[in-house]
């Protein structure tokens, strides 16, 4: 059974996000150290989650656990779970461009961290009752959020261009947009 959480959880991120911009930010300029920092992550995590779509391929949103593959192959190699990680780093750089390195920050990132980690751990269910010792071996050599460096001859067999990754999540880049244009109409007024 998919958790609630799952079903919801575009909603509960862009809820997060809505608290965040009501959130008081620093007001600092916009060329200061934090925005470097929070620029850097932004490209990282956009970076990771174009990989994770390129080895992916075809894939739609869905309230519901689906997977008619386990895919093993491309950054899936050394990570089981880069969408959800790139979803944290993405979140880190709106967190320390609107906050800064305050306290006021540590609360969101705890919150998404936490989150995208219950949201990890229910696919992990999912996908080990629905491929069971293929999950079991893979899971065993891959690390749910931190890379495993292995060597697989398979590692880099993608079913996406760059570009056709990008477009599949293109619902994901529009939202970003619009929000990261609000968090930077807020540094200005």
């Amino acid at each position: 059974m998919t958790p609630w959480y799952y079903r919801f959880r575009g909603y509960i991120l862009g809820l997060l996000a809505v608290i965040l911009l009501l959130t008081p930010g620093t007001g600092a300029p916009i060329l200061r150290s934090e925005s470097i920092i929070a620029a850097v992550l932004l490209l990282a995590g956009a970076t990771l989650r174009i990989e994770a779509r390129r080895s992916i391929g075809e894939h739609t949103r869905k309230k519901l656990h689906e997977a008619s593959e386990l895919v093993t192959t491309g950054i899936y190699a050394h990570l089981r779970h880069p969408l959800y990680l790139s979803n944290s780093i993405i979140a880190l750089s709106a967190v320390i461009f609107h906050l800064g390195f305050n306290p006021s920050a540590l609360p969101f990132i705890i919150v998404v961290a936490l989150f995208e980690t219950a949201l990890a751990r229910a696919e992990d269910r999912f996908l080990q009752g629905k491929f069971g010792e293929l999950w079991e071996v893979w899971a065993k050599r891959t690390h749910a959020f931190w890379p495993a460096f292995i060597t697989n001859t398979e590692q880099n067999a993608l079913k996406r261009t760059f570009f056709t990754a990008f477009c599949a999540d293109w619902s994901t880049w529009a939202w970003l947009t619009f929000f990261n244009l609000i968090l930077l109409l807020k540094k200005f007024f």
